[in-house]
């Protein structure tokens, strides 16, 4: 039921010819989703779940179906399932069923299989969850290159040690450290109540039990489902788990993430009373970028969204929408925008109607069913679905996995709708302002594509960068009258370019050749803007409404480094120094590419390299009482508030007076009154200050605080700017001492903004 990643997307290879087995009856060819006939091979046994990817790396999707009997008890074990695609190379869509040469002799009760590259060779690989303790998960481990879709099972070597009763998992990156952890649930139908399972990822695709980071989840019987997601906007995947049974409090999981992956209770419920709940979806249904909810049995066994309120009133809230007209016993849900309109569209595998569901989206989250003329009907009982285009056709077919109530026959049904022809829209970025040089630079980005199923969207994504170690004059081009002043540049990769509009109406500049066809921001009279452009090639643009037009060559190299998927719609880029921390500023760009080949770029985005670290080095002097001063500081130096930013020297004679010295050419470690100076000068110093403490006697009590940020914003001997690295001690009396004087080790930070 549950899923996470599908291996790079291919572009649609219309080359080759699309032959499909004929569709049952003239009354299928009528519909969009047309049921394909005898399509799937191997035994018709109960099927729980069903999941896509392409294991061999040929450009197809490939079929793996999670089988084996049993309701709320485990009955006969089934051989773990997968179908290869054969549309790639042959241009026919069959599937041969290689389960045993490809997976091995291995039967269990699955209930869900869930696919991610979990050691990071770039190949997929697979975990099928288990029912009722008879069995650990299997965790399969793709060969790679040496036999490319061929499965070792390595679940004990992989850290799956202990048996389970799980019926849905996903990976997801719950600790942002760009390796897929998993989440588990622990307690299937028939199984008393536990909580689910946290594994971390080390990197290497072998995972670690955290019970610490679930603690906070109440026990729970009946667990389905399981999502990650960013509920609450915060760039960490939350867990939204659902249950079949009414559990004590509320019946469903809602956890939110720490940006560590540690879940804690979230503030607020799930608001649905129905103990049926099989399945939901989370995504943004509204189009107003937070998630929401779709559940099958939202309300007894009516379908259901609900909305999440965080956009726009800034705090986190879910209201239950008016339940659907549709009582049929329902298990499954996914995301697909089927019409190709933008928004997602809802699709319900149905157990007891004659026909899959699907709901239309009117774009701002109210459904209405779209009826009988959208897929064949079939008297069958499906109990998951995916969403997945078998035949590079540019449209996602359906496949659907039966069991229960007696027809067993699993199913594809092509899609012969609209072909997609949307780019990935990016919803949000998270970019900080600045960066040490060192790297590696760390950006996050969220995307809405036509497909959302259990986190599969079958989008991939790469981020081109340039970091420049020199400020560059950029090249310009003004607006005029007479069109623009130098209507064809050349730059190299990483340079900048201005504009200026000198007319009187405002004027917009748009790239046109795809995939960069961007608008900048539009620009008012005698308005200038910059933009840097990364990627080397020819880049056309108008300008508008003028009309002029005008191109850039962009000449040298740009780096590039995949993104990874973290879950739900959140990416994850992280970009490596490669200019010897010399950098000044980076511009990069993020590029998405969904299975169809639609390809979307951002416009150019750049961050500040900046040396904001702070670090104490250096050896401070014993003063006269044997103590030995101790520099701390608390809060971010800025140099544009007025306060915030204290620099600390505890551990000090009391009552003598002292002063911060600090200097803004780097460090030394040079013999002074006893004692070491640790700061390159020249020496700027501050006012003496008193160290307070004890006013009876002499002991180490007294302290030294200077707030730098308030001193910034007064009158100094020298302008600060964002990026000046600063080096500081504190200087103090100490009568006893031979020098009379006392002085702290060293404080190293740098200016932020």
């Amino acid at each position: 039921m549950t899923r996470f990643s599908a291996r790079a997307p291919r572009a649609r290879r219309s080359a080759l010819p699309l032959v499909f087995l004929a569709a049952a009856g003239s009354a299928a060819r009528a519909q969009q989703f047309q049921h394909q006939a005898g399509l799937l091979p191997g035994a018709v046994v109960w099927t729980e779940g069903v999941e896509c990817a392409d294991v061999d790396g040929d450009g197809d999707l490939d079929v793996f179906f999670a089988d084996g009997d049993g309701f709320n008890a485990p009955s006969t074990k089934r051989q773990n399932v997968l179908l290869i695609n054969q549309f790639v190379p042959t241009g026919v869509l069959t599937f041969t069923d290689e389960s045993v040469a490809r997976l091995g002799v291995h039967t269990s009760n699955a209930k869900a299989v869930v696919t991610c590259d979990v050691n990071g060779d770039g190949w997929i690989d697979a975990l099928f969850c288990n029912a009722w303790d008879t069995d650990t998960p299997f965790l399969y481990i793709n060969q790679g290159p040496a036999n490319p879709g061929v499965f070792t099972l390595e679940s004990a070597a992989r850290g799956l040690t202990a048996a389970m009763s799980s019926g849905g998992a996903q990976f997801g990156d719950l600790d942002d450290d760009g390796d897929p952890d998993l989440l588990i649930n622990d307690a299937y139908l028939g199984t008393a109540a536990r909580r689910p399972k946290v594994y971390f990822n080390n990197g290497a695709g072998v995972f670690s039990n955290s019970t610490s980071a679930i603690s906070a989840a109440p026990t729970k019987t009946a667990q389905m489902d399981t999502q990650l997601v960013d509920v609450d906007n915060d760039w960490d995947l939350d867990f939204v788990g659902l249950c079949r049974a009414a559990n004590g409090g509320t019946n469903h999981y809602l956890l939110l993430n720490n940006g560590a992956g540690t879940f804690g209770s979230a503030p607020l419920t799930i608001p649905s009373n129905s103990a049926s709940t099989y399945e939901g979806e989370v995504g943004d249904l509204d189009g107003d970028n937070d998630i929401d909810l779709f559940l099958v049995s939202s309300s007894g066994f009516a379908e259901g969204a609900i909305r999440n309120n965080l956009v726009p009133n800034g705090a986190l809230s879910l209201t239950a929408q008016a339940t659907l007209v549709d009582g049929n016993d329902d298990n499954e849900i996914a995301l697909l925008d089927y019409d190709v309109d933008g928004d997602y569209d809802v699709i319900v595998g149905s157990l007891s109607n004659t026909r899959e569901t699907f709901w239309t989206n009117n774009g701002a989250g109210a459904f209405t069913n779209a009826g009988a003329g959208v897929i064949t009907a079939q008297t069958d009982s499906t109990l998951d679905l995916a969403v997945a285009d078998l035949d590079n056709d540019g449209r996602y077919d359906l496949v659907t996995g039966q069991g229960e109530s007696g027809n067993f026959t699993n199913k594809v049904y092509r899609n012969t709708g609209a072909v997609d022809t949307r780019k990935p829209v990016v919803t949000a970025l998270d970019s900080p302002a600045f960066v040490l040089p060192a790297g590696p630079f760390k950006v996050h980005a969220k995307i809405r594509d036509q497909v959302l199923d259990d986190g599969v969207n079958y989008v991939k994504a790469s981020a081109r960068y340039v970091i420049r170690t020199t400020n560059a004059v950029p090249q310009g081009s003004s607006i005029d009258l007479a069109g623009l002043s130098n209507p064809s540049l050349s730059i190299s990769a990483g340079d900048g370019v201005v504009w200026q509009n000198n007319l009187a109406a405002p004027q917009t500049i748009t790239f046109t050749n795809a995939p960069y066809d961007h608008s900048l921001p539009t620009l008012a009279q005698s308005q200038t803007f910059e933009t840097a452009l990364v990627h080397p090639g020819i880049y056309s643009y108008v300008v508008q409404p003028a009309g002029f037009a005008g191109t850039i060559t962009v000449a040298g190299s740009d780096t590039a480094v995949a993104g990874t998927h973290s879950g739900g719609q959140l990416y994850r880029f992280s970009m490596p120094d490669n200019v010897g921390g010399a950098g000044l500023v980076l511009h990069y760009e993020l590029v998405f590419t969904d299975w169809a080949g639609n390809t979307r770029v951002t416009a150019p985005l750049s961050i500040s390299l900046r040396d904001c670290s702070i670090a104490t080095y250096c050896t401070a002097k014993t003063n006269s009482l044997g103590c030995v001063p101790q520099i701390t500081t608390s809060g971010t130096p800025n140099t544009t508030a007025s306060s915030g930013f204290t620099i600390t020297a505890s551990n000090v004679l009391n009552q003598k007076n002292g002063l911060f010295f600090y200097g803004v050419n780097g460090q030394t470690a040079q013999p002074f009154d006893g004692g070491t100076l640790c700061v390159v000068g020249p020496h700027i110093r501050t006012t003496l200050i008193n160290s307070g403490g004890s006013v009876l006697g002499s002991d180490c009590s007294g302290a030294f605080a200077l707030d730098f940020n308030t001193y910034m914003a007064g009158v100094t001997p020298i302008t600060f700017s964002v990026g000046t690295t600063v080096d500081g001690q504190f200087w103090s009396r100490d009568p006893a001492d031979p020098f009379a004087t006392n002085i702290t080790g060293g404080i190293h930070f740098g200016l932020c903004q």
